[in-house]
């Protein structure tokens, strides 16, 4: 499938032997999948159900969501949006979605339960608030940003209040929530004014620096339970995603990071992890 003469599709990986074996790359097993109709594919989780949940563009640039188990794919973009955006799924099967509506295209939370939306109201005071994951007890993380996207900031959602942060070491106010997991431990992203691109860990009012040893610029996109994150790292560029050829995907257990690439891909990352050991992410085979 190609984009742009650009090359993506989607892996999954599975741990069979334990983390310990993190660095044995033949202890991966790679799948890789595109939804029906998708010119371009992202995942964003996957549960311990096997569930993964992601989202894609059609021929004509509009976003869908989508949920994929057992090989078979459902669309689960809100009624009447004029574009969905995927979160991370729970255990439970549910999954948080970011959508918008024309003329405004300002960006609203709903959650995807058991075939029905459930629409949340935005967080106060701003103008988009999107989900990037929703945990076992139904707390969500996510992000909030100004109009022109040069103010981000990462929220929480409780079920009541949206608790709105910036990851202290930020002095630019743009950081990113990517994934919660059932204890509300938090990984993202954070820019500083140097260009550098970091990873954090969030738990409760402590901040915890992921970055992978000796990297330019790091991203923490996905945690389970067992505290075991993955991400990427490399040179932020005109790449999709904005990371250019020779990012490279990672695990990290323990304070240990392994690198983590499709075998044969120009760069490649890992978005997010079950308790289970699987993995989903992209790679790109080429750039034009």
């Amino acid at each position: 499938m190609k984009t742009r003469q650009s090359v993506l599709v989607i892996l999954v990986v599975l741990l069979a032997q334990g983390w310990a074996m993190a660095k044995d790359k033949n202890h991966f097993v790679f799948t890789s999948f595109d939804p029906p109709g998708s010119v371009l594919t992202f995942p964003i989780g996957i549960n311990n159900n096997g569930l993964i949940a992601g989202q894609y563009n059609d021929a004509a640039g509009i976003i869908h969501t989508f949920t994929l188990k057992g090989g078979n794919y459902t669309v689960i973009d809100v009624p009447g949006a004029a574009g969905t955006l995927a979160s991370a799924p729970n255990n439970r099967g549910q999954v948080a979605l970011g959508y918008f509506n024309a003329p405004d295209y300002y960006t609203h939370a709903a959650v995807y339960s058991r075939g029905r939306y459930i629409y949340l109201p935005d967080c106060p005071g701003q103008l988009n608030t999107s989900p990037s994951a929703i945990n076992d007890r139904g707390y969500i993380s996510g992000v909030v940003w100004s109009d022109n996207f040069t103010i981000v900031h990462s929220y929480v959602w409780d079920g009541k209040t949206c608790d709105v942060y910036d990851e202290p070491a930020s002095d630019i106010h743009f950081t990113n929530a990517f994934a919660i997991n059932n204890r509300g431990q938090i990984v993202g992203q954070y820019n500083t004014s140097d260009g550098v691109i970091h990873g954090y860990l969030k738990y409760r009012d402590n901040y915890t620096e992921i970055t992978f040893p000796g990297a330019p610029n790091t991203v923490a996109l996905g945690i389970n339970n067992a505290d075991v994150i993955v991400g990427l790292y490399g040179n932020a560029g005109p790449g999709p995603y904005g990371f250019a050829v020779g990012s490279h995907g990672y695990v990290m257990w323990g304070g240990v990071y392994s690198t983590l690439d499709y075998p044969g891909a120009v760069s490649s990352f890992s978005t997010g992890i079950n308790d289970v050991g699987q993995i989903v992410g992209v790679y790109h085979l080429n750039y034009a």
